[in-house]
């Protein structure tokens, strides 16, 4: 009867054993090794913040005519500039100095066109008087002669007093001199003018010669000063002064109320995001609660998130949280 028991309780033992081996074996195929993959790696979340810093949307470079050093950078980052405006001047050193040095110099032969042509004003002035008096001599000459001939005629005759005839001949004789001597100085006036003249056209001349150099140190200045295309604010100026001026020397925003920021995210993160989505801007730097925006686009990795401003002290280049939404 005792061995009758024995056999039963091993017969169960076995049994048990079989049992668990058998529920270890289903355990084991029903739960297959999960493999590894990026999608692992997605947060659960159902949203994510990323960093970056805000930029306009609207930004126009400002590019230098010629190449060149900079001898000047005239406007900083954060100034308001205007249409024409010079922000830089490239090239040669002293190009303005120049400058203002032919513009001195043109203003001097200016000032010596005025001083030969009042001269000639004056010696036209004198040649016309000098004229005139030689005109009224000639004319009292040519009577005198006319006097002194019908005399000198009644003279040989007999037929006039002498005193009448030797006073009719030292009429002619004063007659004569007086018109040599307003002739001289009818011809001295005449030199005189023609040497304002000459003078006049030296000094036109002259004029002319500086007025052209002003326009070449002019130009120079012009074709080496960097102009602003448009109204708006420098965001952005590279190079220093002494330093060959780079392609891109100014960056103008034209509307800083439409701004933007480019964040970055991890590969796995990105098909999670989609363009159009709703996003929320945060600027720390302002305590903000939050500004709406949008994703624009993905683009290598990049997400350009951008919003529309309503508070003056926004500004780029502030440091700003994105809060995207994760599908």
């Amino acid at each position: 009867m005792r061995g009758k028991w024995l056999l039963i309780s091993l017969a169960a033992l076995v049994a048990g054993a079989g049992g668990g081996a058998l529920s270890l074996h289903w355990k084991s195929r029903s739960a297959p090794p999960v493999p590894k993959s990026d999608a692992a790696l997605v947060p659960a979340a159902s949203e994510i913040t990323l960093a970056g810093k805000l930029r306009p949307q609207h930004v126009t470079i400002v590019k230098p005519d010629a190449a060149g050093n900079i001898d000047a950078l005239l406007v900083d980052v954060g100034e308001d500039v205007f249409t024409g405006e010079v922000l830089a001047r490239i090239g040669e050193s002293g190009m303005a100095e120049r400058s203002d040095a032919a513009a001195a110099a043109a203003g001097a032969a200016e000032e010596s066109v005025a001083r030969a042509e009042r001269s000639v004003a004056t010696a036209r002035l004198e040649n016309s008087r000098a004229d005139a008096d030689r005109a009224r001599s000639r004319g009292a000459l040519d009577r005198a002669r006319e006097v002194y001939e019908r005399q000198e005629m009644l003279n040989q005759h007999g037929a006039t007093p002498r005193l009448t005839w030797e006073k009719a001949q030292r009429d002619l004789t004063d007659a004569q001199h007086e018109y040599d001597s307003l002739d001289k100085a009818a011809q001295l006036s005449a030199g005189q003018l023609q040497s304002a003249l000459n003078a006049l056209t030296l000094a036109q001349k002259a004029l002319a010669d500086r007025n052209a150099d002003l326009t070449a140190a002019r130009d120079n200045v012009q074709s080496g000063e960097v102009h602003s295309p448009v109204d708006g604010t420098v965001v952005a100026r590279n190079g220093e002064a002494g330093s060959p001026a780079p392609e891109d020397l100014f960056e103008i925003a034209t509307d800083l109320f439409a701004l933007e920021a480019a964040v970055g995210a991890e590969p796995a993160v990105l098909p999670r995001l989609r363009a159009g989505e709703p996003v929320v801007i945060i600027i720390p730097d302002l305590q903000n609660a939050g500004i709406a925006g949008q994703v624009r686009e993905i683009k290598d990795g990049t997400v350009i998130v951008e919003f529309t401003s309503t508070l003056a002290g926004i500004k780029p280049g502030m440091p700003v949280q994105v809060r995207l939404k994760l599908q």
